[in-house]
């Protein structure tokens, strides 16, 4: 069943606080046309406004070309006044609009009538009905009824609603996007964007991952199924986990789902053993908060988003098992030569490069030497400092481990994956503002063993 068309609260939480404005018709807007494009508004007409060079522009040319075989409306381009005719010419032949383009004359007398200020963008203008004209409409008088600009892949979806709103979720059954989400949705919106998953995707792009398959796939949404990600897209609007990822296709609004979709279910099927540390969905659910950005200042949300861009932002569910760790010297007697290659690494010595004040304070040792506990009371167990960085600050505690052997009860780092593991371990002491120059694989190579 789909969810009502105003807004709801849940445990005193408003839900999808933009869905009225989203859901009610624009106020009509009366403008007067140049003549040359007043002559060709017969009906209700999508004019799409964009410059020929605009890779935007060039960007959005196959969705634009959806809509034109997939909506009612009447379809007209016009180009900016600045473009050439040959520029013109180039971008009807790479790009192939299904429609006719004319082109904005020297005084940009289109644009000004619609007060464009940026390329792409979709605006609906109908001619002006009989019974609506009034004495002191302007000349080539048009009705603008809706506009999007700029309009950008993956507002697709937020076209066709607001095309439709006497039924606006019926193409709800694919892939939407978090631009259509969020337009409801915008506390949630909003709250997702200061997360990890907002940054998944990037994740990949910075190691030139982002066409392995073994790893796509949980970096971004619906991958391959119609509406979702597509392999190579860098600019797909389909990239990171967005909410559809968990919420599946049109989420609630899916007009083909019988049967509610668990957004819990989804978790472990990219947290698995391989991939996540001691992950577990009740660790994980606080911080998909859908409404933490509600209370959040303009200043603290700009920060928060610097730092998941940046790669900075705290990761709370990277965290060992709870549990006492024994120190190196206990893993020595079965790791004889890993303790030796560990013992003459800078591992072995980091507490050295700690002088002052410094070799007494938390925020610094944490980061030179392994806890002698990880878990709750872990600040307060203190830190094997005669070690400095040890096997345990890698592996977690090895107490279990060196009571009974097993791969079961020791952190192997992965073994379908086990790069992407080993960085987020690394990443979280050898970080952009303490190690600017840290490279995984020359690191790797250094401390294998």
């Amino acid at each position: 069943m789909w969810l009502a068309l105003t807004a709801v609260a849940v445990a005193d939480k408003p839900i999808a606080i933009g869905t009225a404005d989203v859901l009610k018709p624009a106020p009509v807007v009366v403008l007067s046309f140049p003549a040359a494009v007043f002559d060709h508004i017969k009906g209700p007409t999508a004019i799409f406004y964009f410059s020929p060079t605009c890779p935007h522009c060039q960007d959005v040319m196959p969705t634009v070309n959806a809509l034109v075989g997939e909506t009612a409306h009447e379809w007209l381009g016009m180009a900016s006044s600045r473009a050439t005719r040959l520029e013109i010419e180039r971008f009807k032949t790479e790009y192939k609009p299904e429609f006719q383009i004319l082109h904005d004359d020297l005084n940009a007398a289109f644009a000004t009538a619609v007060s464009a200020r940026s390329t792409p963008a979709i605006y609906i203008v109908y001619p002006r009905e009989k019974s609506a004209i009034r004495a002191d409409d302007p000349p080539n008088a048009v009705a603008l009824r809706d506009g999007y600009a700029p309009f950008s892949r993956g507002m697709e979806g937020l076209f066709y609603l607001r095309s439709n709103l006497g039924s606006p979720f019926s193409h709800f059954d694919r892939y939407q996007g978090p631009r259509v989400c969020g337009s409801c949705h915008q506390v949630e919106h909003k709250s997702w964007v200061i997360t990890h998953h907002a940054a998944s995707y990037r994740t990949l792009y910075a190691r030139d991952q982002a066409t392995d398959t073994a790893c796509v796939g949980c970096h971004v949404t619906g991958i391959d199924a119609p509406g979702g990600f597509t392999l190579a897209d860098h600019a797909s609007p389909m990239r990171d986990v967005t909410c559809e990822a968990c919420h599946g296709p049109g989420g609630p609004h899916n007009p083909s789902t019988t049967k509610p979709v668990d957004p819990k279910s989804s978790c472990e099927s990219c947290h698995d053993a391989d991939h996540s540390i001691n992950f577990s969905v009740a660790k994980g659910l606080p911080h998909i908060d859908h409404f933490v950005a509600a209370d959040m200042s303009d200043e603290a949300l700009k920060a928060r988003i610097i730092a998941i861009g940046n790669g900075e932002a705290e990761r709370p569910l990277l965290a060992f098992p709870d549990g006492p760790t024994a120190g190196s010297q206990a893993c020595k007697s079965c790791h004889k030569s890993e303790h030796k290659k560990w013992s003459a690494s800078p591992h072995a010595k980091a507490m050295k490069r700690l002088t002052g004040d410094k070799a007494a304070a938390e925020t610094c040792v944490r980061c030179h030497a392994t806890p002698k506990g990880f878990g709750l009371d872990s600040k307060t167990e203190g830190f094997h400092t005669d070690e400095s960085v040890g096997c345990e600050s890698c592996h977690g505690g090895g107490g279990a481990h060196i009571a009974a052997p097993s791969k079961e009860n020791i952190v192997g780092l992965g073994s379908s994956c086990p790069e992407c593991v080993i960085e987020a371990v690394c990443t979280s002491c050898h970080t952009p503002q303490w190690d600017p120059q840290w490279d995984l694989k020359s690191r790797l190579e250094a401390i294998k063993h």
